[in-house]
């Protein structure tokens, strides 16, 4: 627990941690511009956080790629922000157009999250795709006809892991899903450009085409969808 801690008790390694949770994985120096860093401090960071479990490496040609260590270490981060005090969200809220949009949609590894992804995984369950219990998920009757419908392939889970999980939602305070299933819906949204990722945040653009698409497939108007998102 000490290395750990000692790990994530940095301003600077933590924003390389933000970047890194939306999914993708970059250089140092892209890590080093997002955090406002130098490269060289960039590359100490980094293998603390490699060191502590956090973080991966992996070589491309000439360039060396990091990104978040696997879809558990991005659970446990998310868990960790939703510790933040909720009047501190509050005044992010108030500032930069990108920090509301974040907490609109966003991606929170390789699944979605933020209001959307909350009112989403709401969706699933009104529709029978999800049954929601206190602290537990599982598929509904109606799982493998949504995804036909939606145009994805009934996702299967891996050795020991379901297919759907609960995550909660560190902006929302409130569960989003995660696992396959939530994979395979955000990586239709970005393929067929009802999102938008954007340069530099983890925040997702919500397109016109996007907002039609989410009220045909989940019933969710424009409206629902950004009602408390600007709040």
């Amino acid at each position: 627990m000490d290395i750990i801690g000692a790990a994530l008790a940095d301003a600077s390694r933590m924003r390389i941690l933000c970047e890194l949770m939306d999914g993708r994985a970059f250089t140092n120096k892209e890590l080093a511009c997002a955090a406002d860093i130098s490269p060289q401090t960039a590359s100490v960071h980094l293998k603390v956080l490699e060191a502590a479990g956090f973080t991966a490496s992996l070589r491309s040609g000439r360039h060396v790629y990091h990104r978040i260590a696997g879809p558990e270490v991005a659970e446990v981060l998310e868990k960790l922000s939703s510790l933040s005090p909720s009047d501190h969200l509050m005044r992010r809220s108030q500032g930069a157009k990108t920090v509301t949009d974040a907490l609109l949609a966003r991606s929170c590894y390789n699944h979605m999250a933020g209001r959307l992804g909350v009112l989403i995984t709401e969706r699933l369950a009104a529709l029978g795709v999800i049954r929601l219990g206190d602290e537990t998920v599982t598929c509904g009757p109606q799982c493998r006809a949504f995804c036909d419908r939606l145009g994805i392939a009934m996702p299967k889970p891996g050795a020991g892991k379901p297919l759907v999980k609960l995550c909660l939602d560190w902006t929302e305070r409130r569960h989003h899903i995660s696992g396959p299933l939530a994979t395979a819906i955000l990586e239709r949204a970005l393929a067929m450009h009802w999102l938008d990722r954007r340069a530099g945040s983890r925040a997702l653009m919500i397109t016109a085409d996007g907002y039609a698409a989410f009220d045909l497939w989940f019933g969710l108007g424009k409206e629902a969808i950004d009602g408390a998102g600007a709040a």
